[in-house]
């Protein structure tokens, strides 16, 4: 999906094995989202981001979930986070980008989440993932002939150049063993949202 991590998958399976090593969190989250994540994928398959009706309705699929998301992440102790968590925040991008193609709609309401903090790194690793899913997306809306879908990519072209996935990654890797459970369940939890925001949408 431009959507949500595991967009590393293919990429993360090419690696020797020792690099898959069972402490290191970031694979332990890949292999327990595998499956939400490619019903993921096959629900936005159908869509053509070219168009500025798949785009929309798939912007406000994104919206519904990482508006939320980015929202409760904001309120985490600061320990369960990335250093530079501030910079990788992509809510206000991608409202502008709705807002700018004319598919922006009232939010909707799914109540106060109420995670433990300890999820935070695997609620991370669904939102930092899609950025490698993204790419593949931004393909197709640069391809656009709506010059309007082509002007309006901000969320998909978010942190261009800044090598986020990578950084996000080698802190991933270097959080306790004791944490990955936490995050595991995290994980799962963003994913289920964002399936639950592509089945309303």
């Amino acid at each position: 999906m431009a959507a949500p991590a595991g967009s590393e998958t293919a990429t993360a399976r090419t690696g020797s094995s020792e690099a898959q090593k069972p402490a290191d969190l970031r694979f332990r989250l890949r292999d327990a989202t595998d499956a939400a994540h490619r019903r993921l994928d096959a629900g936005f398959a159908a869509w053509d981001l070219s168009r500025r009706a798949d785009y929309a309705a798939f912007l406000r699929v994104m919206e519904a979930a990482f508006v939320p998301l980015e929202q409760w992440l904001d309120g985490v102790d600061p320990a369960f986070l990335p250093p530079d968590w501030a910079i990788r925040r992509r809510a206000d991008a991608l409202r502008a980008d709705l807002i700018g193609i004319g598919g922006a709609e009232p939010p909707r309401s799914i109540g106060a989440l109420r995670h433990p903090e300890a999820e935070a790194p695997g609620i991370l690793y669904v939102l930092e993932g899609s950025r490698l899913g993204g790419q593949v997306l931004l393909r197709q809306v640069l391809a656009s002939p709506d010059p309007l879908v082509r002007a309006h990519a901000h969320f998909l072209r978010h942190g261009e150049g800044q090598r986020l996935w990578a950084s996000f990654a080698a802190w991933l890797s270097a959080r306790p063993a004791q944490d990955h459970d936490a995050a595991a369940r995290g994980a799962l939890r963003a994913f289920a949202l964002f399936e639950a925001a592509q089945t309303a949408g």
